[in-house]
């Protein structure tokens, strides 16, 4: 696909989200396997600006599940209403006008994984404490 084929959805799609709004750039994540993931940043009126990320499913997951991405967004939704750290979903999109498959966006979140913690313990019980609210909310549900 060109690069100004490309820049056109992208912009289509922040129009979409944000009518006033205009595109900065796009980068590419890697290291997902199951999305292309997409950064965008875009510029509102008062010049503030704004990062997201744009989740396409691949075409094993949508075979599988070909509604994956409105569960996400649904889950995502759920999981932040419950004040569990999760990006926040700004739009799922289910048309087919802008890219041919379902997508959601979601809030940029800034940061690194962490492979190897400098605080093991600290990082494992805020892993733990976090599981324990999930499966907690789960059988609320």
């Amino acid at each position: 696909m060109s690069r100004s084929k490309r820049k056109k959805e992208f912009e289509k799609l922040v129009q979409r989200i944000d009518p006033p709004s205009k595109l900065l750039c796009t980068w590419e994540l890697k290291g997902g396997v199951s999305a292309q993931v997409t950064a965008l940043e875009i510029e509102r009126p008062n010049g503030q600006t704004r990062k997201m990320i744009v989740r396409r499913h691949g075409e094993t997951d949508l075979k599988q599940n070909p509604h994956v991405a409105a569960y996400e967004f649904k889950l995502l939704q759920i999981l932040q209403s419950v004040g569990l750290p999760a990006p926040t979903p700004l739009y799922l999109d289910q048309s087919g006008e802008v890219f041919p498959t379902s997508y959601i966006v979601i809030e940029l979140i800034e940061g690194q994984t962490e492979f190897v913690p400098s605080d093991l313990a600290d990082y494992i019980i805020q892993m733990a404490t976090n599981l324990a609210r999930i499966h907690s909310r789960c059988l609320e549900l």
